[in-house]
């Protein structure tokens, strides 16, 4: 495996998922080589568009705050199925890296109780992930 050159950052606002903003705005800062970084955030409706982009611009300002560059991602806003989004905005993007906060996450991925969207993600997702709890 090489080295990655597209990151999607997936945060929903959440500690764990902030955390995974942090995490991945540290790994930024120490790199010596730049890889594209998207940060998505999914609106599970219309509805929650709103609150969907202060919270892509929040995770923008922590992620730049720590990496200590601007402009070094872009922001996306999505709507539908969080663990579906992300998924298909992976293969879209062609993305190689994928860093989520994972407070449901559950050992075996092959329970059939509920397991939430890190396992869904666990389960579909092709290529590196790092997730944090």
């Amino acid at each position: 495996m090489g080295t990655p050159k597209k990151w999607i950052i997936a945060t929903n606002g959440t500690k764990y998922a902030s955390e995974a903003v942090k995490y991945a705005a540290e790994l930024f800062q120490n790199l010596r080589f730049e890889p594209e970084i998207y940060i998505l955030v999914v609106a599970i409706n219309d509805d929650a568009i709103t609150e969907a982009q202060a919270i892509s611009e929040m995770a923008k300002f922590t992620f730049e705050d720590i990496a200590g560059k601007e402009g070094a991602l872009t922001t996306l806003v999505e709507v539908g199925d969080p663990g579906e989004v992300i998924i298909n905005q992976c293969k879209k993007l062609d993305a190689d890296h994928l860093f989520i906060g994972g407070a449901d996450f559950k050992w075996d991925i092959n329970d059939d109780g509920p397991g939430g969207i890190s396992n869904y993600i666990i389960e579909n997702i092709s290529g590196g992930i790092t997730l944090i709890k």
